[in-house]
């Protein structure tokens, strides 16, 4: 068993390139998931932004039709 980990001389090659792999693999997997949940932010806060902004304009315009 002890062999199987050591490979010889290339054991910390062959141990390194896998470790290397599975972080790779790990954040192609995690980064669009956590890029996700941002964009899903940033869009959440222009909608209600844009939203309130609607909101004042309408009441802005009735504000005036009513001074009128």
């Amino acid at each position: 068993m002890a062999e199987l980990f050591q490979m010889g001389k290339y054991g910390v090659y062959v141990w390194s390139s896998y470790g290397l792999a599975l972080i790779v693999m790990g954040y192609v997997v995690i980064k669009p998931v956590m890029d996700k949940k941002t964009l899903l932010k940033e869009l959440m806060m222009k909608y209600r932004r844009e939203s309130h902004q609607r909101i004042e304009s309408q009441q802005n315009k009735n504000q005036e039709q009513e001074s009128l």
